[in-house]
């Protein structure tokens, strides 16, 4: 009997300390930065350097905390990449600017730093997609100024307009106020091939991002 009564007790106590770490409540906030981007080209008929672009995203999210240590955080950007380019073969360069509205879907690793502290580390990673919201191009070519659309019959940049990614990195909440500050570091890895053209089947064209970022979230709700 003492031991089946010791048992019991051990098994509340575990009840009790996991229900006291399930802290299921919900934070909505904001962000905004910098984006480093660049556009790679690969395997293609003309040998094509780029170059990385500085742009911006700017957004908002919404994270369900599921666990003192875990959330699932869901985000929406707007986000601006792209590249400068330089053709080696013909005497040609531009710029391409790609601006999307992208969804995140983060698992989130906070990293436990004691009760009562303001700094909270946190790691996260998850599958991203991106919808085309604009294309367009700028630059020269054999001379002649070029300032169009990626849709416009006399440039016709074939390509897929959804993207498929993975984005993961790291970051601090900082508390302050009813809320937290959010600073955070990412890397966007485009895994979509973006070359839908029919002329260069052989031409591998994927965005890559490295994202920094600051924002604020406050919790709205929880049970």
């Amino acid at each position: 009997m003492n031991k089946i009564g010791t048992a019991v007790t051990a098994l509340l106590l575990t009840i009790a300390v996991t229900d006291s770490a399930l802290t299921q409540q919900v934070s909505l906030g904001v962000r905004g930065g910098f984006n480093g981007t660049k556009v790679t080209y690969e395997g293609g008929i003309e040998e094509l350097n780029t170059n990385w672009e500085s742009n911006f995203h700017v957004g908002g999210l919404a994270r369900l905390d599921l666990h003192d240590l875990f959330a699932v955080q869901l985000e929406a950007l707007y986000t601006r990449k792209g590249s400068g380019s330089v053709w080696r073969m013909d005497p040609a360069e531009g710029k391409v600017t790609l601006t999307y509205l992208e969804i995140p879907v983060l698992a989130v690793l906070k990293v436990p730093t004691g009760s009562g502290a303001r700094l909270t580390p946190h790691l996260f990673a998850g599958p991203t997609v991106a919808f085309e919201l604009d294309c367009h191009l700028n630059g020269s070519w054999f001379g002649s100024p070029i300032d169009a659309d990626c849709d416009d019959p006399d440039v016709d940049v074939q390509r897929k307009t959804t993207d498929i990614g993975l984005l993961f990195g790291g970051g601090l909440a900082i508390a302050a106020g009813p809320g937290a500050i959010l600073l955070d570091a990412m890397y966007d890895l485009g895994l979509r091939n973006l070359n839908d053209s029919s002329d260069d089947p052989n031409l591998t064209v994927k965005n890559n991002t490295f994202m920094v970022s600051a924002g604020y979230s406050i919790v709205v709700g929880g049970w």
